[in-house]
């Protein structure tokens, strides 16, 4: 959290930003971490009984129930830590975004962000040119696409086939401020972010 920042200190983040909540299975949570928060009124939701799901799961899915379904397509949830670890624990995140596809929720690393576009429709995605880009890829998750159309893109897609084993669309660049995206089938969508420090 610090480095995402203008914080003189981590200390004084670390104060700054006191969460609601704390919730999970708490097998990584540091006994020190746990008390200073609870100490400043975060409440502690201790979820190991429930060894079928991830934190990650558990946490979307507190904010889903809670959330009224009108909402939902508004609501924005960023998800920092995401990425850059084993890669077990990046898909079990990547299928949260498949499970919860009613939520925009975006997975954030050091590097570059990933979220979900649902085939019920048409994108429009707006470029963030001095934080994201140029890098960027779509690939189908779920079920392989028969047809996907993009538009903003260096390699645009026309009516293109996508799935494992075959075609996906990888290291493609952002050459516009929107870049369209229209699939039969749920992509991934991910791109590259600007190191700004």
């Amino acid at each position: 959290m610090y480095q995402m920042t203008n914080d003189e200190d981590k200390k004084s983040t670390r104060n700054k930003y006191i969460p609601e909540i704390i919730e999970g299975d708490m097998d990584s949570i540091r006994p020190e971490v746990k008390l200073f928060y609870s100490s400043q009124g975060s409440k502690i939701s201790d979820k190991s009984h429930n060894q079928e799901t991830t934190d990650l799961h558990k946490c979307i899915s507190r904010i889903h129930h809670r959330t009224p379904d009108h909402e939902k397509p508004n609501l924005c949830v960023l998800v920092t830590g995401a990425l850059g670890g084993r890669f077990d624990h990046e898909a079990a995140n990547i299928n949260v975004l498949y499970l919860f596809s009613d939520m925009r929720i975006v997975l954030l690393s050091d590097d570059c962000l990933i979220r979900l576009l649902p085939r019920t429709h048409r994108h429009e995605l707006y470029i963030e040119s001095s934080v994201e880009g140029p890098h960027c890829g779509l690939f189908p998750v779920g079920a392989p696409s028969t047809s996907t159309t993009t538009t903003g893109l260096k390699w645009n897609l026309s009516e293109s086939k996508m799935r494992f084993g075959s075609m996906i669309s990888t290291s493609n660049i952002v050459q516009s401020e929107k870049v369209t995206v229209e699939s039969d089938a749920d992509l991934l969508w991910t791109i590259s972010l600007r190191n700004l420090t």
